[in-house]
């Protein structure tokens, strides 16, 4: 796998996320991949599922902001960042954990796995609420 290619994936990750365009986000998966956001939540298989997760993240008003760099290891990138969100909602609420309402900052690293055509076969997200969330 083409360590530019991976970077550019996690870019346009960022990139995507924060114009909230989870179609976009959507299409930088595998048709058959898994989001596991945070482990070790049940994954959301498959586009549909990757979509409609997505497609309630981006309702958050949140933002994503890189800390530090990508650091590549054979087919896979890991990544740090803060999420800044702007209002979360009942309609906006896309993990499967127990979290306040309304604005906060969890930090976050994820990690991609890749394929051969350069398409994020798995993401897994690592957070945990009682450790890494801030209220603002």
């Amino acid at each position: 796998m083409d360590h530019q290619k991976m970077l550019d994936a996690v870019q346009a990750y960022f990139d995507r996320f924060n114009v909230q365009d989870a179609e976009g986000v959507a299409d930088l998966y595998a048709d058959d991949a898994t989001v596991t956001d945070p482990y070790p939540t049940e994954p959301k298989t498959g586009r549909d599922a990757i979509l409609a997760f997505y497609t309630a993240a981006v309702k958050s008003n949140s933002i994503l902001e890189q800390q530090g760099s990508t650091r590549i290891a054979g087919n896979r990138a890991a990544f740090a960042f803060t999420v800044h969100i702007g209002g979360l909602s009942s309609e906006s609420k896309a993990v499967e954990v127990d979290l306040p309402m309304g604005k906060m900052q969890i930090d976050v690293i994820d990690t991609f796995e890749f394929n051969e055509d350069g398409k994020v076969t798995a993401m897994t997200a690592y957070w945990d609420p009682a450790v890494n969330l801030r209220r603002e």
